[in-house]
């Protein structure tokens, strides 16, 4: 004989579901698929099929996934529990069907695993959540899995198209349906039987690679501590860019983010690529749908993946080393890095980090030699704190490698404490309309810029200099907090010119 179990879904849940679709940088309807997705992903499905009836107003979702047990079918329907945490999948639990409560006449549930059959009803009424859960009974599955229908409401009905889906599969989840990268060994690894999305009984499949439009394309291997190495390709595309730019990061093939790493190419909109990282699930957001600023993982990924794009970019002509002025910049980053120890906020740009440095070693890779040294504690091994090495970058006279492969002094990457602070650098872009920019390290004033020629006519060009770095500063800080003020803007713009004059 069958159970029946009813239940709610907590207190003012018609607030908590939107909240959750607050979290997303899309509307809640796009989020959902992505999340229905995602579910059937961490569920090892090798088949999901995503079913429109614009007649009858019902978007499914339906995979061949390991299904759920009891106990985790009920807390799929619980708010406060999540049978996930970050770190273990590409989404949570219930997630899809919470979000699609805010735009569904009702959201109905099966699933099949290997010990449990069930199904649920489950839609708003007021500002609670009813759903009633059908043990032991299944309504279309044939097989283990998980199947999600939403009844939309008319406004949905009308919103969801086959365009928006593909095209939505298309940005979030590019590698599983690009026929190059799908087989990749790098899925393999974790899709054992492949992946296959369908729509409408149709596969969501690219005619071409992301391999076969790109020209002076490079593989990208990117290792950090203790780690499974990621992989990647970088290039630029031939003709007309069909793709959003910028490089895929991904995660069990769910794009994260598209990002140039902070740099200003040539061709920019041209310029896109693929690197697949599994570590980096330990580095996102709670939505899944971007990485955590200050994240130490994602940190020493991005640094490692900034500098081989960066080397990149300089070999095909479309970044130019920006020119070092130490003799003209060396007085003003040592005022603007002793006023940033006194913004808490801006502490750490001014301050030691931990970083990796060549230290110089017989049996290490040559490498390319930088100007200006600095000296760091511990010998090779880092068992003793020796005398000291002088390694890149400094501000003493001198030369030692870089961690960038080329023909000078073989050494071997060490992380070590180094003495931070930010560095200005230049470059001619007429082609930009930026001031400055912010990589991370180096503050790269634009010389083309019309402010930057008449400031320097004027003799004002130090100020130009000082308001170019703090603004980038502010611009990178306030892109690693997930609810940026843009009063802080203002409050540490002030705060820092004070503490310059008063100097």
């Amino acid at each position: 004989m069958s159970n029946h179990y009813e239940g709610k879904s907590g207190v003012n849940v018609k607030r908590l579901v939107q909240n959750i679709a607050d979290q997303y940088p899309f509307k809640p309807q796009i989020a959902t698929v992505v999340e229905l997705v995602a579910n059937s992903l961490d569920a090892k499905a090798s088949l999901i099929e995503i079913v429109l009836n614009k007649e009858e107003g019902i978007l499914s979702v339906k995979d061949n996934g390991l299904g759920m047990d009891k106990k985790r079918f009920r807390e799929y329907h619980d708010f406060a529990a999540s049978a996930k945490t970050r770190g273990k999948g590409i989404g949570f639990a219930g997630q899809g069907a919470k979000l699609a409560l805010n735009f569904c006449k009702k959201v109905l549930t099966e699933t099949w695993s290997s010990n449990y059959r069930g199904y649920s009803e489950w839609f708003l009424k007021g500002n609670e959540a009813p759903y009633k859960i059908f043990d032991n009974q299944i309504l279309t599955l044939d097989s283990l899995g998980t199947k999600v229908a939403l009844y939309l409401n008319k406004e949905s009905a009308d919103f969801y198209t086959e365009d928006l889906i593909k095209e939505t599969i298309h940005e979030h989840y590019f590698p599983l349906i690009d026929p190059k990268l799908k087989l990749k060994e790098a899925y393999k690894n974790f899709y054992e039987e492949g992946v296959k999305i369908l729509f409408n009984n149709k596969e969501i499949i690219l005619d071409l690679s992301i391999e076969d439009v790109l020209e002076e394309k490079r593989d990208i291997v990117i290792s950090i501590h203790r780690k499974p190495k990621a992989i990647g390709l970088v290039g630029r595309i031939k003709g007309a860019n069909f793709l959003p730019p910028g490089i895929m990061v991904c995660t069990y093939g769910k794009v994260i983010e598209r990002t140039h790493f902070k740099k200003e190419p040539k061709e920019k909109e041209k310029i896109i690529g693929w690197i697949e990282a599994p570590y980096l699930i330990e580095a996102v957001t709670t939505d899944k749908c971007r990485f955590q600023a200050g994240n130490k993982i994602w940190e020493g990924f991005f640094r490692k993946a900034q500098s081989e794009f960066s080397r990149w970019l300089e070999e095909t002509g479309l970044l130019e080393k920006p020119i070092r002025r130490e003799l003209d910049y060396a007085n003003l980053e040592e005022e603007i890095n002793s006023i940033l120890k006194n913004l808490p906020e801006l502490y750490s740009f001014g301050s030691g980090i931990q970083r990796d440095v060549a230290i110089q070693d017989a049996e290490g890779e040559e490498k390319e030699m930088g100007e200006g040294t600095q000296k760091v504690p511990g010998t090779k091994g880092g068992e003793t704190t020796g005398e000291g090495v002088a390694v890149y970058p400094g501000d003493e006279l001198g030369r030692a490698p870089t961690t960038e492969p080329g023909e000078g002094t073989p050494a071997t990457p060490k992380p070590r404490i180094i003495r931070g602070g930010i560095r200005i650098a230049e470059d001619e872009r007429p082609d930009l309309d930026q001031e400055a920019w912010f990589d991370g390290e180096s503050v790269t004033v634009n010389k083309s810029h019309p402010a930057y020629a008449k400031s320097k006519k004027n003799e004002l060009l130090n100020y130009h200099l000082l308001k170019c770095v703090i603004m980038e500063l502010i611009r990178f800080n306030l892109e690693r907090e997930p609810e940026p003020s843009y009063q802080r803007v203002f409050d540490l713009q002030q705060r820092f010119f004070k503490l310059w004059g008063e100097q």
